[in-house]
């Protein structure tokens, strides 16, 4: 029997502020927007959350299953628009272009393929690392030099 591997992450680190402003002062999401930002179709929508395509909307009765698929993707968005500082063109380019690191697909048909785990693995992994290589750039300048 082979055991798998689950990486774990501080919680503090799935959790990204709204960079992009997915959600509205008042702490409502703009489903559309999301939905929108991955160019994720009723089709699309309904498939990954599991409800019916006439149950799609973004509305307050949006399904609670969607709700809460579309929150994960908005999170997902705002963790990757921290290394883009914001730039939510950029964003939506890295959801469309194949990702050799992914297996040569693109988030969004990650998304679509209802790999939401694996994707955010991978952003979170990425952010770990990038943050490391901050550290130990940071260590390096304050390091003083041996002569």
């Amino acid at each position: 029997m082979t055991s798998i591997q689950v990486r774990r992450h501080d919680l503090g680190q799935h959790i990204a502020p709204d960079i992009l402003k997915l959600w509205s002062n008042d702490g409502v999401a703009d489903y559309k927007r999301i939905a929108e930002l991955w160019h994720l179709s009723k089709a699309d929508l309904s498939k990954i959350s599991d409800v019916s395509p006439a149950s799609v909307r973004f509305d307050v009765n949006i399904p609670r299953p969607m709700a809460e698929r579309l929150h994960e993707l908005a999170n997902i968005a705002n963790l990757v628009a921290e290394f883009f500082r914001g730039d939510a063109h950029k964003v939506g380019l890295w959801f469309e272009l194949a990702n050799p690191m992914l297996g040569n697909i693109s988030p969004r048909t990650m998304i679509r393929a209802g790999r939401y785990k694996r994707l955010l693995n991978f952003v979170l992994e990425a952010r770990e690392a990038e943050q490391a290589a901050r550290n130990a750039e940071q260590m390096a300048k304050s390091r003083p030099e041996n002569h």
